[in-house]
C-alpha cells in the first residue's frame, strides 16, 4: 500500500510534468489513489501497482500493464479504459477520485469486501459501458444523481450489497441500459412505471429487496426483456396480463411475494421462449393452463406453495425439456388412474432432475410408470398425500439425493435394491404401512445424512449394516415392531449429531456402553421398549445431549453419576422403569434442565429442594413411595418420620451442630416457601434476561434473517412481524422464529414486557418455547426488541382449517376428526397447565386458531403471550391500592372475546370461553366472524343445531371412519357439548380446563376404539 507521503510526492511530480503526458499521469495518480483507499489486499492483487522515478523526474507509465488494468483506446493511447479486479478479496472503500478516469469504459470490482458508498464522481466517466460492483458491502443510495449522465451505460450490476432507498428516477436517463441488477439489497417502495422507457432492457433483476405495491402493467412494453426476476419482495395483487405477453421472456421469477390471481389460459402460446417459470410461495389459484405443453423450451416449472387446484395437464412434459418440476403444497388432485397421465408425459423428459408432488390431494395407487422417469432424477418427493401401492425398482435412480415418500399409504416391504441409491442423502419413508424387515442393503448408502422410517409396521432386528452410514446425522426408526438388541455399530457413527430415535418398538437387552461415543448428539429417545440392565455411566460422554428419553423400559439400578456431565441437558425422562436409590443432588445443579420426570420408579431417600426441584410444573416424581422431604407441593412425608430413630441418634451425638443445621434448614425452607407465594408484581424484562437465556445481538438477528428479508417473513401480529431465521447453536444449524416488536405501535413495549414475564415462567410441551431475547439498538441507533422462539414447522391451525385464506395451501382434508380431537386436547392441556399447574396462574387472553401452531407430528403449541395476564399480580395491585387499568379492559380478538359483564375483569374464565369458540370453529369449519342467518353468532348457530342436527353443521373435511351413529354419540355430540359448556354467558357456569382435559381424554379413547374397529 502506498504511504501518504509517497502519494503526495507523486502528485507533486505530476504538477511539474509536461503537458503532453498530463492525462497519462492524471490516470496514474487516480490509480495510486485507488490503491491508497484499499486497506486490505490479502491476495496481493495490487502488488504490481507501483510507480517509480527513473531518475529523469518522469514517472513510469507502465500502469497499463498492472494487474486488472487495461488501456485499449486507440484514440487515447495510455488512458485507462478498464479496471477488472473481480474476486480479489479487496477491503476498504472506492477512491472518490475514480471519476477522473474520464476514458473508463468498464469497471468490475465485484466479489470483494468494499465498503462505503458508490462514488458520485463516477458520473464524470461518460464513456462507461459496464459497472459491476456486485457482491460487496456497499451502502447508501442505489444510484447517486450524478450517475444519471452515464448515457452509454449498458450494464449496471450492484446486487448483494446493502444499498437503501427507492429505485431513483435518475436511472430513467440510462436509455442504453440492457442489464439492470439490484438483487439482495435493502430497497423499498414500488417498482416505478418509468422502467418501461428503458426499451433496451433485456434483463431486470429486482429480487430480494423490500419492494411493495403492485407490478406496473407498463412493464409489458419492454418487448426485449429476456429475464425478469422480482422474487423475494412484498408485491401483491394480480400479475398484469401484459407481463405474460412479453414473448421474449426466457426467465420469469415471481417467487415469494404475495401475488394472486390465476394464469392466462394461453400463457404457453404467449411465452414461446420461456425456459424458467416460477411462482412459488404466492397466492396464485386456478388451474395450470394446458397451453404450457406448447412451451417447447421450458426447463424449470416451479409453482410450489400456492393455491392451484384441479388436474395437472396430461401433456405437461410432452416437449421433453423439463428438468425441474415442482408443484408441492397446492391442491392438485387425482381420483382415478387416467388423472395420473401427466406422470407418463414426464417420462419423456430424459433430463428431469427434480419431481416435487408433496402435500396435494393425490390419491390412489401410484402408477408403475414412475419407474420410467429420468435416470437423472436427484430429488423425488411425493410425501403428504394419500398415495397407496408398493414401491419397487427404485435402484435405477442412482443419482437421487433426496427421496421422501412419508405420510402416505404405501404398503409392502422395503425393496432390497434401495441400497443401490449410493448418492442418497435424505430418505423419508415415515408414516406409511411398510412391513417386513429393514433391508441390510440400506447400509450401502454411505452418504445418507437423514434416515426416517418411523411409524410403519417394520419388524425383525435393526441391521448392523446401518453402522456403515458414517455420514448419518439423524436416525428415526421409532414406532415400529422392531425387536432384538440395539446394535453397537450404530452407536459409533461419528456424524450422528442431531437425533437417535428408536422409541416405541420392542427392543430388548441392555443399553450398550458404546452410547458414550455419541459425544456430539443432541437428542436420544429409546423410550417405550423392553430395555433392561442399568443406564450406562458412559452416557456422561454425550456432553452435547439436550434430550434423553428412556421412559417405559425395564431399566434397573441407580441413576448414573455420568448424568452430572450433561451440562446442557434440557429434557430428562426416566419414568416408568425400576430405578432405585436416591435422587442425585447434582441434578439440581444442571441449570439448563427444564423437564425432569422420574415418576413410577423405586427411588428412595430425600428429595432435593433447590434448582429444578422447586418448580412443580416441570418436575414429576409421583409413584416413588420411598421418597421423603422436598418442597411441600410434592406432598412427600417428612424424612424425620421415615428415619426418626437415626435422626434421634444424630441429635444426641451431634446436638449443637445438629441444632444449627436444623435452624439453617428451617430458614432455607421458609425462604423457599416465601419465595413461592410471594406475589409476582415485577414486570421488568431483566428478570427474564437474568436467567439461563443468553441475550442475542441485533446483528446476529439481522444476519439470521438476511436483513429481515421479506422472503423470511412468515407471519405478522398486532405488535410486529415474525421472521424465520437460522443460527449456529452449539455448533449446529438451528431454525428459529424471530418475533420483532414494532415499538412505534402503542402498547408494543408493554406487550414485549408482558410476553417476557409470562414466557420466563412457563415450560410445557404444548407451549412454544422461548430460546432467547434481544433488547438493544438497531443499526440506526433506534430501540430494538425481539423474541427468539422455537420454529414450529407446520404453520398455524388457522391455515389448516381455512385453506382458501392461507399462503401455504395446506388442505383441511388432512385434518380428520381424530386429528382435530388431538389438537383440541393439546390446547386444553396447555391451558390447564397455565390455569391450574403454576402459581400464580396465567391468562393467555388471545386463544384463537392463528395462535395455535402445529409441528411436524401435528402436535399443537400455543403461542403469542403478548396479551397474557399473571393473575396474582392483578390481585396484589387491588389489595395494595394499585391501578391496573388494563386488567379490566377487553383483550383478545373479535369473535373469541367472552361477553364480560359488569364487574368482570380478565380471568381464566375468559380463556375458557375463547377455547369453546375455538373448538366450535374446529368442528364446524366456520369462523366466529362469518355471517350466520338472522345475525346470530357461531355459538347461537351451534345451539340451534344441538343436539339433533350436529352432522349437518360438522365440517365436511372432518373425515372419520366407523359407524356414523356411534361416532355421533361417542365423539361428535360430546365434543360439541364441551364447547358449548365453555361458552356459557356467565363465567361461573363455564367448566374448568382440568375437567375439559379429562373429558377430551375419554372422548379420544372412545374415538380411537371406533376408528380402529
Amino acid at each position: 500500500m502506498v504511504p501518504m507521503l509517497s502519494l503526495l510526492a507523486h502528485i507533486l511530480l505530476l504538477a511539474s510534468s509536461s503537458v503532453s503526458i498530463y492525462h497519462v499521469n492524471d490516470d496514474l495518480s487516480v490509480l495510486l489513489s485507488f490503491k491508497y483507499y484499499i486497506k486490505n489486499d490479502p491476495g496481493q492483487a495490487l502488488s504490481s501497482w507501483d510507480a517509480t522515478d527513473n531518475g529523469t523526474n518522469n514517472l513510469s507509465t507502465d500502469f497499463c500493464r498492472w494487474n486488472g488494468i487495461a488501456c485499449n483506446d486507440r484514440r487515447h493511447p495510455g488512458r485507462v479504459t478498464a479496471i477488472r479486479l473481480r474476486g480479489s478479496d479487496l477491503g476498504g472503500t472506492i477512491s472518490p477520485h475514480i471519476g477522473n478516469l474520464t476514458q473508463l469504459q468498464h469497471i468490475d470490482l465485484s466479489q470483494n469486501n468494499l465498503l462505503g458508498e458508490i462514488p458520485v464522481s463516477l458520473g464524470s466517466c461518460t464513456e462507461l459501458r459496464t459497472m459491476n460492483l456486485s457482491v460487496n458491502q456497499l451502502s447508501g443510495s442505489l444510484f447517486p444523481d450524478p450517475l444519471g449522465h452515464l448515457s452509454k451505460l449498458k450494464v449496471f450490476n450492484v446486487r448483494h450489497n446493502n444499498l437503501t432507498g427507492v429505485i431513483p428516477i435518475t436511472l430513467s436517463n440510462l436509455t442504453a441500459l440492457t442489464n439492470l441488477s439490484v438483487e439482495s439489497n435493502n430497497l423499498q417502495g414500488q417498482i416505478p412505471s418509468w422502467l418501461c422507457n428503458l426499451t433496451s432492457l433485456a434483463a431486470i433483476d429486482l429480487a430480494h429487496n423490500g419492494l411493495d405495491g403492485h407490478i406496473p402493467s407498463e412493464l409489458g412494453k419492454l418487448t426485449k426483456v429476456a429475464t425478469l426476476m422480482i422474487q423475494g419482495n412484498q408485491l401483491e395483487g394480480p400479475v398484469p396480463a401484459s407481463i405474460f405477453n412479453i414473448s421474449s421472456i426466457q426467465h420469469l421469477d415471481l417467487r415469494f411475494n404475495q401475488l394472486s390471481g390465476s394464469l392466462p389460459l394461453d400463457i404457453g402460446f404467449q411465452l414461446p421462449n420461456i425456459l424458467f417459470f416460477a411462482t412459488s410461495g404466492n397466492q396464485f389459484e386456478g388451474l395450470i393452463p394446458a397451453s404450457f405443453s406448447n412451451a417447447s423450451a421450458l426447463e424449470s416449472f416451479l409453482i410450489r406453495r400456492n393455491q392451484y387446484h384441479g388436474l395437472i395437464p396430461r401433456d405437461i412434459g410432452i416437449q421433453c425439456n423439463l428438468k425441474l418440476f415442482s408443484v408441492g403444497y397446492n391442491q392438485f388432485q387425482t381420483s382415478q388412474p387416467r388423472e395420473w397421465d401427466f406422470l407418463t408425459s414426464l417420462n419423456n423428459c430424459s433430463k428431469l432432475q427434480l419431481l416435487d408432488l408433496e402435500q396435494n390431494n393425490f390419491v390412489g395407487i401410484m402408477p408403475v410408470t414412475i419407474a420410467n422417469l429420468s435416470k437423472e432424477l436427484t430429488w423425488l418427493t411425493i410425501a403428504r398425500n394419500q398415495i397407496a401401492g408398493t414401491i419397487a425398482e427404485l435402484g435405477m435412480f442412482q443419482k437421487l439425493i433426496m427421496l421422501t415418500l412419508g405420510d402416505n399409504l404405501f404398503t409392502g416391504t422395503l425393496p432390497v435394491d434401495i441400497g443401490r441409491l449410493r448418492s442418497l442423502q435424505i430418505l423419508d419413508l415415515s408414516h406409511n404401512r411398510f412391513e417386513g424387515q429393514i433391508p441390510q442393503s440400506l447400509g450401502n448408502i454411505t452418504g445418507l445424512s437423514k434416515l426416517s422410517i418411523s411409524n410403519n409396521y417394520l419388524n425383525g432386528t435393526i441391521p448392523t449394516s446401518l453402522g456403515k452410514l458414517r455420514a448419518l446425522a439423524s436416525m428415526d426408526i421409532s414406532c415400529n415392531f422392531l425387536s432384538g438388541r440395539i446394535p453397537q455399530e450404530i452407536l459409533s457413527i461419528p456424524a450422528l449429531t442431531i437425533l437417535l430415535k428408536l422409541s416405541n418398538n420392542a427392543l430388548s437387552g441392555s443399553i450398550p456402553t458404546q452410547i458414550g461415543h455419541l459425544n456430539n448428539l443432541i437428542a436420544i429417545d429409546l423410550s417405550m421398549n423392553k430395555l433392561t440392565g442399568e443406564i450406562p455411566d458412559d452416557i456422561g460422554s454425550c456432553v452435547q445431549l439436550q434430550l434423553l428419553h428412556l421412559q417405559g423400559n425395564i431399566l434397573q439400578g441407580k441413576l448414573p453419576k455420568g448424568l452430572e456431565k450433561l451440562g446442557v441437558l434440557e429434557n430428562l425422562d426416566l419414568s416408568r422403569n425400576n430405578l432405585i436409590g436416591p435422587i442425585p443432588e447434582f441434578l439440581e445443579r444442571i441449570k439448563t434442565l427444564n423437564h425432569l420426570n422420574l415418576s413410577f420408579n423405586n427411588l428412595s431417600g430425600p428429595v432435593p429442594d433447590t434448582g429444578i426441584f422447586c418448580n412443580a410444573t416441570i418436575l414429576s416424581l409421583t409413584g416413588n413411595s420411598m421418597l421423603c422431604g422436598g418442597p411441600p407441593f410434592l406432598q412427600f412425608p417428612s424424612c424425620a418420620s421415615v428415619h426418626s430413630q437415626h435422626r434421634m441418634h444424630l441429635l444426641i451425638v451431634f446436638c449443637i451442630p445438629g441444632t444449627l443445621i436444623f435452624l439453617l434448614f428451617s430458614i432455607t425452607t421458609y425462604c423457599c416457601i416465601k419465595r413461592r407465594v410471594k406475589p409476582n408484581i415485577v414486570y421488568q424484562e431483566n428478570l427474564f434476561l437474568s436467567e439461563a437465556h443468553e441475550r442475542i445481538s441485533y446483528n446476529q438477528l439481522r444476519s439470521a434473517t438476511q436483513s429481515f428479508s421479506p422472503a423470511n417473513l412468515i407471519g405478522s401480529g398486532s405488535f410486529g412481524n415474525v421472521y424465520i431465521g437460522t443460527f449456529i447453536i452449539d455448533e449446529n444449524l438451528a431454525t428459529v422464529a424471530i418475533k420483532v416488536i414494532n415499538l412505534n405501535l402503542r402498547g408494543a413495549s408493554r406487550s414485549f414486557l408482558t410476553e417476557c414475564n409470562a414466557l420466563r415462567r412457563i415450560r410445557h410441551r404444548n407451549l412454544v418455547k422461548v430460546i432467547t431475547v434481544c433488547s438493544g439498538l438497531d443499526h440506526n441507533g433506534d430501540e430494538f426488541k425481539a423474541l427468539v422462539l422455537e420454529f414450529i414447522c407446520n404453520g398455524s391451525l388457522d391455515e389448516w382449517l381455512h385453506p382458501n385464506t392461507m399462503e401455504n395451501s395446506m388442505t383441511a382434508k388432512r385434518l380428520s376428526l381424530m386429528r382435530r380431537l388431538c389438537i383440541a386436547l393439546d390446547v386444553a392441556v396447555a391451558l390447564e397447565y397455565l390455569h391450574h399447574n403454576i402459581e400464580p396462574p396465567i391468562v393467555h387472553s388471545d386463544i384463537k386458531p392463528s395462535n395455535i401452531l402445529l409441528d411436524d407430528d401435528l402436535v399443537a403449541h400455543v403461542t403469542d403471550f403478548g396479551l397474557a395476564k399473571i393473575m396474582y399480580a392483578e390481585v396484589w395491585n387491588k389489595n395494595h391500592g394499585g391501578n391496573e387499568s388494563s386488567s379490566l379492559a377487553v383483550k383478545g380478538t373479535i369473535g373469541y372475546v367472552p361477553p364480560y359483564g359488569s364487574g368482570y375483569g380478565v380471568s381464566t374464565d375468559g380463556d375458557i370461553y375463547s377455547y369453546g369458540v375455538l373448538l366450535l370453529e374446529m368442528l364446524t369449519g366456520k369462523r366466529p366472524t362469518d355471517s350466520f342467518d338472522h345475525g346470530t353468532s357461531l355459538v347461537s348457530y351451534v345451539k340451534m343445531a344441538y343436539p339433533n342436527k350436529l352432522l349437518e353443521i360438522l365440517d365436511v373435511s372432518a373425515t372419520y371412519s366407523g359407524n356414523t351413529q356411534d361416532v355421533i354419540d361417542l365423539v361428535i355430540h360430546p365434543m360439541f357439548g364441551i364447547a358449548l359448556a365453555c361458552c356459557q354467558d356467565s363465567p361461573r357456569q363455564r367448566i374448568k380446563m382440568d375437567y375439559v382435559v379429562e373429558e377430551l381424554k375419554a372422548i379420544k379413547k372412545a374415538c380411537a376404539a371406533l376408528m380402529g374397529s
